[in-house]
Order: structure tokens, then sequence, then C-alpha cells
């Protein structure tokens, strides 16, 4: 390990200065996630998560999905906290994400202060497109602002699962705030994280804020969650803390109570002094204590960052008389044509010691080809070996090829390959198609391999498309195969034409086929648009349904574009 070590350091002697650098702001919703990024394709274990002051520790405060650019937290993200995230990007292949959520908002009426309006969200992220659509009241004066939002969601009916929300704020001269806060969301309702709230919970909440002077913040918490399927399990949290902040330091002291049904009441005590001797230098102590009944565990952390090269990290867990340590030194930094990362780490449990290392290069060897590697060994846990190649050939054609060996990491004895490539052809084509078996998702090996082909040609306001897509799981021998053919287009500025068919099938112990056909038209009227969609469904056999007679289905969809 220590020879590793020191080839590392060399290795990343000669980067100097850091790639491009993102950096971005999330507003809490009061939920884990996922939040979505900026971009997507980051750089692999490049990222800086902060909390306030404090910095959170990848697998453990967060998961992140560097192919997506999502990120998800342990704990929910409080509605009136923000995460800073910083991260790095790939020249040439990371992307800018488009939002799936199309928010509609039209005031009705405005009085003064008050007014009421018409609100709603198309939410079009995965499977079928959800419509909300409700009234917002607000009134709202520089130091007062109350807030009460009704939404349905896909309305129908007297039984459209409905969601509440009320919220409120005041602020005084002195520093004084006040904020309420009632929701409730029908289990029906589905999601609600565009909203900060979570599917079938009511919950109440009251804070109080002082901020005497810009240094100095005190808040006391009061909350209530219950679940409507179980009121009886009704949850309360007493929360009070104490921050005080200056320009090279801060301090941070709270105290949490947790009273539950049929359980102890809990306490949580943090503490947190932050250091910032240096622009370039954070220091940072932070420590935990959690008691539970008779059950007590304790984690202290320390933290240090210099720059966007170097951070080193030592924390201590102790529960009863078990007590774990860990170290952890990252170094990263490169030039404008090559870019690296190690990463040094010791476990420390009782008499075991474990160590682990990380190694990440990537290099611009041409403004065509890109290349990168990365290497991972745990004592007692096996290692992981990977590269990723990008390459432009010619023009209008992208390649990427990907591999990972697994030896024993995460108990795998596998690879993982995928080979992904799209030609833009100059007459209007577009070739693209894929090839993965044991493919990464959520950044583990999955037991299948896929095969994939798509065709794609537009002329004037026409688009056909045509696609094949196999996979095959590989411990059950059982595949499954889909062919789809799509025709749109854009009869004139107003009419938006849509044929689709779609035909799926599975082999196994049986064969199984389902085959689906859409047809669909869209006219826009001034503000308004009209929908009009006629869909033909073969079942499969094993549905309980004679797979030889279709199911028909229409729908007739009036819309405002505000």
């Amino acid at each position: 390990m220590r020879r590793l070590g020191w080839l590392i350091l060399v290795v990343l002697a000669a980067c100097a200065s850091a790639q491009e650098w993102i950096s971005e702001t999330l507003q809490g919703r009061g939920v884990v996630g996922p939040y979505t990024l900026s971009w997507n394709q980051i750089v692999e274990r490049s990222e800086i998560v902060l909390v306030g002051e404090r910095w959170l520790v990848r697998e453990r405060d967060y998961w992140i999905d560097y192919a997506s650019g999502q990120i998800r937290f342990a704990e929910p993200l409080r509605p009136e906290t923000t995460a800073r995230v910083g991260y790095r990007i790939q020249p040439g292949r990371s992307q800018k994400n488009q939002s799936p959520d199309i928010a509609l908002s039209t005031e009705l009426v405005r009085l003064g202060a008050a007014s009421l309006s018409l609100q709603g969200r198309v939410l079009t992220g995965q499977g079928a497109p959800q419509t909300d659509l409700g009234v917002r009241a607000a009134w709202e004066q520089p130091n007062r602002q109350t807030e009460a939002l009704y939404l349905l969601r896909n309305p129908q009916g007297e039984k459209t699962p409905a969601l509440l929300r009320f919220r409120s704020r005041w602020n005084s001269s002195d520093g004084l705030a006040l904020q309420l806060l009632f929701s409730r969301v029908d289990t029906a309702f589905g999601d609600a994280r565009p909203y900060g709230l979570v599917s079938g919970q009511e919950q109440a909440q009251a804070l109080l804020e002082w901020r005497p002077d810009p240094h100095l913040r005190t808040r006391l918490l009061w909350r209530q969650q219950q679940m409507l399927q179980n009121p009886l399990q009704a949850q309360q949290q007493w929360l009070a803390g104490m921050e005080y902040a200056l320009p090279i330091a801060s301090l941070q002291v709270e105290r949490q109570v947790t009273d539950q049904p049929n359980q102890p009441v809990s306490l949580a005590d943090r503490f947190a002094l932050g250091l910032k001797p240096h622009e370039r230098i954070h220091l940072q102590l932070e420590e935990r204590v959690i008691q539970q009944g008779e059950q007590m565990r304790s984690q202290t952390e320390t933290r240090a960052q210099i720059g966007q090269a170097v951070q080193l990290q030592h924390q201590t867990r102790r529960e009863g008389e078990q007590r774990v340590e860990e170290s952890r030194v990252a170094i990263q930094g490169g030039t404008r044509y090559l870019q690296g990362k190690a990463v040094l780490s010791q476990r420390w449990q009782q008499d075991e010691t474990q160590g682990a290392a990380q190694l990440q290069l990537q290099a611009q060897l041409h403004p065509t080809l890109q290349i990168g590697g990365e290497y991972q060994v745990q004592e007692q846990a096996g290692q992981l070996r990977g590269y990723q190649l990008t390459a432009t050939p010619i023009s209008g054609l992208r390649l990427q090829l990907s591999e990972r060996a697994y030896e024993g990491w995460g108990g795998y004895q596998l690879r993982s390959q995928q080979l992904e490539w799209e030609w833009r052809t100059p007459l209007a084509l577009t070739f693209g198609g894929q090839f993965a078996r044991h493919p990464l998702q959520q950044g583990q090996p999955q037991p299948t391999q896929l095969e994939g082909y798509r065709l794609r040609y537009q002329r004037g306001g026409w688009s056909l498309e045509m696609g094949y897509r196999e996979q095959e799981q590989l411990a059950q021998a059982a595949s499954e195969r889909q062919y789809l053919l799509s025709l749109q287009s854009q009869l004139n500025p107003a009419t938006l034409f849509a044929l689709t068919v779609q035909r799926t099938e599975w082999e196994r112990d049986a064969f199984l086929r389902e085959v689906a056909l859409k047809l669909g038209l869209t006219q826009r009227l001034h503000n308004f648009y009209l929908t009009l969609e006629a869909s033909a469904h073969l079942p499969r056999a094993d549905q309980n349904t004679d797979p030889n007679r279709p199911r028909y289905s229409g729908s007739l969809k009036l819309g405002v574009q505000f």
C-alpha cells in the first residue's frame, strides 16, 4: 500500500491546476431528493457538497448519479436550507440537464397585497405525464407573506387526489421571524416532491428565528408528522440551535428531541466549529451524540480542504464498546489536457486494519480523442480496473467505449463492457446503437446483456424513427425484445401529428408478445391546445385476457398555454 501511495502522488505531481469547475446552490424541498444538477456526465468523485458550513461525505450523507447529474441526501433538505454543490464537467461530453417539468401559472385577480391565481404543473419525467391543476391564494407584503395552495392531480371526479399546503412568514425589524407550515397530501396523489412534500403525509411546523445582527442566528423549531394510513403513529420533533459566523470562523450548536410512539425519546446533540484562516483553506470539527434510552452512539469528524486540490478527513464512531476510525486523503488536479485524482484511506476497527486506494486519470490526447482510466483496490476486498474512451473519428460520428473489471470488488467477479455510437449524416439521417454486457446502473453492474439500434430521419416538418432493443437476463435465460416505429409531422405551425407503433416480445418458459398503436393529433388555438389521442392495444397472453382481441381507448384533452 505504501508503494502504491507514493506512485499515486508521483503521477499527480505534474498536475497543477483543476479543469473547469461548476458550482451551484440547491434549495431544499423538505425531501431527500433526487435533486437535479445543472449538468450531467459529471467527472466521477470530483464533487464537493456542503450544507451550511458542513461538508458531506459521499455514500453516507449523500448519493450521486454522475451520468444523470442527480443527487440524493441521507436526510431531507429542509425548505429553509440550501446545499452548495461543486463538481467538474467533461468538455465535449457533459451536457446541461433539461427540466422535465412544465410549470403553469396565471394570475386571475389581484386586490392590493392579495392575489388569486391558477396554478399547475405538467410532470413528464417518467411514465405517463401527470397534470396538476388548482388555485393559489397569496398575501404578500415586504415583511409578511402568506400562501395557500390547493392542487388536484389529473382532475377527473370527486375522488381526485389532492394536495393542500399553507405557509406563512412574518419578519420584524428587530430580527425576529416566524414561519408556519401545514400540509396534507393524499396517498393516491403520488409523487409530491416538486412541492417539497411527501405523499400520504400530513405535517405541521412552526419555526421561530432571531437574528439580532448579521453574525448570530438562533432558532426554535417544532414539527409533527403523521402518515394518513396510520394517524396514531405521529412523530414530534423539537429543535433548538444557535449559529455564530464570522469571516474566519463559525460555531454551530443544536439539540434535537424526537418523540415517537412505542419508542424511547431520542436526544441528538450536534457541535460544529469551522475555521477559515485563508480563502483557500477550510477547517471543520463536528461532533454528534445521539442517545435513545440506554443506547448511545457518537461520531467525531475533522475535515480540511485546501483549495480544490486537497481534502483531508478523519472520522471516529463509537457505539457501546465498539470504536471505528477512518482516515482519508484525496488529491486532485490537472492541466488542460490531463486531469487526475488519488484517494488513500485507512480504517481501524478493534484489532483489524483495512487500507484502500483509488486512482483516476483522464487525458485529452487530441480534440477528437479522450481516454480515461481508474483503479481501486481495498485490502481483503479485491480490486477494480476500468477505462473509458470517447472518440470522434469523422465529422458527425461519436464512439464511446468503456470497460470495468471486477476482481472481488463489491463481491463481483466479472467484466462490465459497453459500447455506444451515434452517427449524424449530412443526409438528415441519424444512426445509433448500444452494446452492453453487465451494464452499470447507479454504479453497480447488472446481470443483463443489451443490444439496441435506432434510426432517425428528419426532413422538413417530418420525423421518422425506428428502433430495436433486446435485453437478456444472463442468470435466468430470459430475453425481452422491443420494436418501435414512430412518425411525427408538424403539419402547420399550429398542428402536430404523431403515430407510434410498439411491439414487445418476452421469451422465457413461454413466448409472449404485446403490441400497442397510438395515434395523436394536437391543434393549437391561440392560447389553448386540443389533443385527440386514440390507441389500440393487444395485451400479453398471461394477463387473463384474450390476446387476439385488442383493447381500444381514446382521449380528448383541452389545455391552456400560460
